[in-house]
């Protein structure tokens, strides 16, 4: 019989119908319930990225404005630059669009960041119908496993620093070839010059070819997808993946030079080990390590038994099956090759946000399983199928109790970032805060004047046209009465008289029921110093029953330019126009 004929036939059988008894009933409704949840996931993450953002880059993201600051050579000599054991071809496009077209504010590079990573749950959304066969309830929960799990706010790293692209862009390529494979072999048939086949077998190629040249770790799809088309036995898929990849690694490898750090785990295989399971457990607790090795171990014991059901599910010509274990196994190469490069660095390091693109994408895939046996075992509208949905929304459940983590994480991360806009605006160097958004922060001085300039990032914004202009000139002035605030800290940054400063408080927009959107400084009403919003503040409630948040906390800098005298600190208020409020005064002493 023809394969496609019959692989359509089995998993018909995954959607059978047993008709509209109360188990059925119960299994809509979970699998309605549950796509909310992804949806929901998705919403959120979105909220984390809006009031997270920030135009600055972030540490390694600092390549984009350092490469055309510098003069460091040609467009193609900087996209073949090696970083670290990777070549981030692909990724440093988006840093050049996202320069050019956008002044490296980093808009291009999150918006890509998400669309990336919905575009992974569209993908297995679709490969579910095309592949897997699936429908109704079936299909409804497997598309909300996909969206919690691939647009979980525990992401919150990549949602927030635009050089993840890099991290992104991998699982998408990855869910694209092995899906381009398995339609290759649903429609050939046996029939290799069969018409319509080829196209697929070139979009496979075409996508490995992307994930290779985004991270180190999509090189593996080359023997992952050589292995599965002899298993299937594709042999002019194979010798395509052969030949492609071959030509790929062997141009990768050109001039590559391996890092130091990445041959330590050889001699320490217990730490890799611990690693690679933190790797992956990580994903379900929250600094708790012991755990998170167990439940890593899991995984990967799993995973290792779904390899051996290999040839089972080829027989019976299960392509969605198929397809789940191969992106899985995909995701474990990905943890191992991490792992044998980096534990040295720790467990802490393990559990890093952004690794969670591919430990997600390898617990969403086990699910995905999970779901297929329950439906092909069962049924699709069974008991054991409702068992697993409930399952599922308890999990979803109990995420949502630590879903404010992850947002409290982004959310100073975007505040460090402002505080970092307000230090290069002002000219005051707070190194401290500086290292943690850069390596070698006394550097990014050199890099403002071609940034303002260019006016690039944090200098296409209007505020930092503002210094040394009158206050009155640049905002109205709001009564005393819209806003309240306190200075909690004034330090000198320098010991020039009249000295540099950093200030640090809390100010609230009482008329707008919100934190302001920004803070100024100001001497005898002169603009002298600009500050960032929305650090994290304890305040007691039963004294500010009106505040809806604690980020309320500002750090401001003053530039040194101005008389000896009082500074007065401004919050600017939301609105239209965006009004000036006094909330403070501060005279430090010489």
């Amino acid at each position: 019989m023809n394969s496609a004929i019959s692989n359509a036939l089995h998993e018909q059988s995954l959607v059978s119908d047993p008709g509209h008894t109360p188990v059925s009933r119960v299994v809509d409704v979970f699998s309605y319930l549950i796509l909310a949840g992804g949806l929901f996931t998705a919403f959120y993450s979105t909220y984390i990225v809006v009031v997270s953002y920030s135009s600055l880059p972030f540490w390694d993201g600092w390549v984009e404005i350092d490469f055309p600051a510098t003069g460091g050579g040609s467009v193609l000599e900087w996209l073949w630059t090696q970083h670290n054991e990777h070549r981030l071809v692909i990724s440093r496009l988006f840093m050049l669009a996202d320069l050019h077209w956008f002044h490296a504010n980093q808009v291009l590079l999150l918006t890509a960041i998400f669309v990336i990573l919905s575009l992974q749950v569209v993908v297995l959304a679709w490969s579910m119908r095309a592949i897997g066969g699936w429908r109704g309830s079936l299909w409804r929960t497997g598309v909300g496993l996909a969206a919690f799990c691939l647009l979980c706010p525990s992401l919150w790293e990549m949602l927030v620093w635009g050089e993840c692209v890099c991290f992104a862009l991998p699982g998408l390529f990855a869910i694209l070839s092995i899906a381009g494979l398995m339609l290759y072999w649903m429609r050939s048939a046996g029939e290799l010059s069969r018409p319509g086949a080829t196209k697929y077998l070139v979009v496979s190629v075409v996508a490995t070819l992307g994930g290779s040249w985004s991270l180190l770790n999509g090189n593996l799809l080359w023997p992952l997808l050589l292995c599965a088309a002899l298993l299937l036995r594709l042999r002019r898929a194979a010798l395509t993946y052969a030949i492609a990849g071959a030509a790929s690694v062997a141009l990768y490898l050109i001039d590559y030079i391996s890092p130091s750090y990445a041959l330590n785990s050889a001699r320490t295989p217990v730490a890799t080990a611990a690693y690679l399971a933190t790797y992956f457990g990580s994903s379900w607790v929250n600094d708790n390590f012991r755990a998170a090795v167990i439940l890593g171990l899991t995984g990967l014991a799993a995973c290792f038994w779904l390899v051996l059901q290999l040839r089972e599910y080829v027989r019976k010509l299960q392509a969605f099956h198929v397809q789940m274990v191969l992106i899985m196994l995909f995701c474990a190469g990905t943890g191992f090759i991490t792992a044998f490069g980096r534990s040295g660095f720790g467990l802490l390091q393990a559990s890093t946000s952004r690794y969670q693109a591919f430990a997600l994408l390898f617990w969403c895939c086990l699910g995905l399983l999970l779901l297929a046996s329950m439906a092909s075992r069962h049924s699709a509208r069974g008991v054991a199928m409702a068992v697993v949905q409930g399952g599922l929304l308890c999990i979803m459940l109990a995420a949502a109790s630590y879903a404010k983590n992850p947002l409290i994480r982004a959310r100073v991360h975007g505040f460090k970032l402002h505080t970092a806009e307000a230090s290069l605006i002002t000219g005051v160097p707070d190194i401290e805060n500086l290292k943690w958004v850069y390596r070698q922060p006394d550097d990014l001085y050199s890099l403002v004047p071609y940034m303002r300039r260019e006016q690039l990032s944090v200098f296409r914004d209007p505020i930092s046209q503002l210094l040394d202009k009158p206050l009155a000139s640049a905002f109205p002035l709001a009564p005393p009465t819209d806003c309240t605030g306190a200075v909690e800290t004034s330090m000198a940054m320098d010991r020039a008289i009249p000295p540099m400063l950093r200030i640090t408080g809390w100010a609230w927009d009482i008329k707008h029921q919100a934190p302001p959107v920004a803070i100024v400084t100001t001497s005898e009403g002169m603009i002298t110093g600009v500050g960032a919003i929305g650090d994290w503040r304890v305040l007691d409630k039963a004294s500010h029953p009106w505040m809806t948040t604690n980020f309320v906390g500002y750090t401001g800098y003053v530039q040194a330019s101005r008389p000896i005298g009082p500074v007065e600190i401004f919050a600017i208020l939301n609105g239209s126009p965006a009004t000036a409020c006094l909330i403070a005064s501060d005279k430090p002493s010489s």
